[in-house]
């Protein structure tokens, strides 16, 4: 199993996530690391998606994390391919650290 860490910096997509090879997503923590609330829209991008984070690809919208807070993602084992990304974005900066759990397949 391994772990993903990143800090999002900024307002925009971060990948937080590249699959190297065919990879398992176990679980994504999302913490909220500041005492003020925040919004986060997470997205998985195929590799072959040259348009990058979007509605399309979108698979969770305006996630409310509170101040100080962690939200989970436990999922059924989503599968990645080689160069599929994890796409996070925040409405404020610095706020968010997001860690991916993930397994090869």
């Amino acid at each position: 199993m391994a772990l993903t860490n990143t800090r999002l910096t900024d307002t925009e997509p971060t990948t937080v996530f590249t699959a190297v090879g065919q990879q398992a997503i176990t679980t994504i923590h999302i913490c909220n690391t500041t005492g003020t609330n925040a919004a986060v829209n997470v997205f998985a991008v195929n590799s072959d998606d040259s348009t990058g984070a979007g509605e399309d690809n979108q698979i969770y919208s305006a996630l409310e994390i509170s101040s100080n807070d962690t939200y989970v993602i436990s999922t059924e084992k989503m599968i990645l391919d080689d160069s599929d990304l994890i796409e996070v974005e925040a409405n404020i900066s610095n706020a968010i650290t997001v860690t991916v759990s993930s397994i090869a397949v």
